[in-house]
């Protein structure tokens, strides 16, 4: 067993290309990462593990549903007591991971990955809407990390030209601060570039629990799939149990 001082999450819009996730699942440098995240993979029903050779690095965690769009990667270096799943919706999975900060003390991390379909012309949250969803999943007095693809514009993360405003908003900014998260990525930074637009709709949100273990945020370009969004990836200051294994 190894000792590894960092959790590191990947975060992903896959945007339903088969191909390109397929080969991003197995490349070795993203097999290095504890957690991938993905939002809008190509599902394939038949086989929940799915998608090529990927289970040999990887617990796949999501819905049945063939019109899934959330789902999570777990590296098996990890431990199967370090983790559990909570929940796997269509569009927001939980899992609990048992960890260690660097005072050895024992952490529980709730990671949710949330994707929410939302059109322009939505003026109000729905209460069996995604954003109702996490209100009723997320907790006060834990430590938590919400990666996410809300779909939704606003001048609280997108200063830099937010044209667009949806009501739905401000019923998120209202569950973010009942709830102390912050949000982890800097504000402004492009997530999305399509049709010569540039804009931040994919986010990440951490609990006021671990802002101080948090250690790294940010766009990672060198695994970027030729996608309209980008990837990000986060670290804390969190240690986990390793087991070696073999992929065949």
């Amino acid at each position: 067993m190894i000792k590894q001082s960092f959790l590191r999450i990947l975060q992903y819009n896959i945007r339903k290309s088969l191909r390109i996730q397929e080969s991003f699942l197995i490349n070795k440098e993203v097999r290095e990462f504890n957690i991938v995240t993905i939002q809008k993979q190509d599902c394939n029903n038949n086989d929940l593990q799915s998608f090529s050779s990927a289970h040999n690095f990887f617990h796949l965690v999501k819905n049945s549903s063939s019109q899934s769009r959330t789902c999570i990667y777990v590296n098996k270096h990890l431990r199967l007591d370090q983790w559990i799943v909570e929940t796997a919706e269509s569009d927001i999975c939980l899992i609990r991971i048992l960890t260690r900060n660097t005072n050895n003390e024992m952490q529980i991390l709730r990671l949710l990955n949330v994707y929410n379909s939302c059109s322009l012309f939505t003026t109000f949250t729905k209460r069996s809407s995604i954003i109702s969803r996490l209100n009723e999943l997320l907790k006060n007095d834990c430590k938590q990390l919400i990666v996410e693809d809300f779909n939704l514009h606003h001048s609280h993360w997108e200063r830099r030209k937010c044209f667009t405003r949806h009501m739905m908003t401000d019923t998120l900014l209202n569950i973010i601060t009942n709830t102390r998260l912050k949000l982890l990525l800097k504000s402004d930074t492009i997530t999305r570039e399509a049709h010569n637009q540039f804009t931040t709709i994919n986010l990440v949100f951490n609990s006021e629990k671990i802002q101080f273990i948090t250690c790294k945020c940010k766009i990672r370009i060198d695994l970027h799939q030729r996608l309209n969004h980008l990837l990000i990836i986060t670290e804390l200051c969190l240690q986990t149990i390793s087991v070696q294994f073999s992929t065949w």
